[in-house]
């Protein structure tokens, strides 16, 4: 009976050890991704890629040091990418005189980009892209305000 005791005792300290080192480490990039969901900037206009400056002012105050310090630790390999968003409303691609999601989403995040290289943020490791209404906030009706928005993540370049 001992040895059937001292068997199990062996075998499930193996199985947790075995548990524990296939446990998921979070990467530095998704740690650093997961500090920069909160890093977002609102309040864009329906159709306008135009950076409000009080919401952008507030944005710059709360979030704009992360952006900074978070720029220092991007590694080989990686871009910090201002990231423009839009709502479900309208076609993505440009159609007769209206512009299209991407192209607003594009113009949104460049419009931060620029704000923040004028706040003297810059690094060659920074970049910016246009998604259109690709990567809806979850929860939130496609043609919510909130979806109008800029966002930051550590991408591969």
């Amino acid at each position: 009976m001992k040895k059937a005791a001292i068997i199990c005792a062996l075998l499930t300290t193996v199985f947790l050890l075995a548990c524990e080192s296939t446990q998921e480490v979070a990467s530095p990039v998704s740690m650093l991704n997961k500090n920069l969901e909160r890093a977002s900037v609102g309040g864009f206009g329906y159709k306008s890629s135009e950076v409000p400056s009080w919401e952008y002012d507030a944005w710059a105050k709360a979030s704009a040091p992360l952006v900074q310090q978070t720029l220092t630790q991007v590694p080989e390999g990686y871009l910090l990418q201002v990231t423009g968003h839009t709502d479900s409303t309208g076609p993505e691609q440009a159609v007769g005189a209206k512009p299209g999601n991407i192209k607003i989403s594009t113009d949104r995040a460049k419009g931060v980009y620029d704000s923040l290289k004028k706040q003297g943020i810059t690094s060659d490791k920074l970049t910016y892209k246009g998604v259109g209404s690709s990567q809806l906030l979850d929860g939130v009706p496609g043609n919510d305000a909130k979806q109008r928005r800029v966002s930051f993540q550590v991408v591969p370049k």
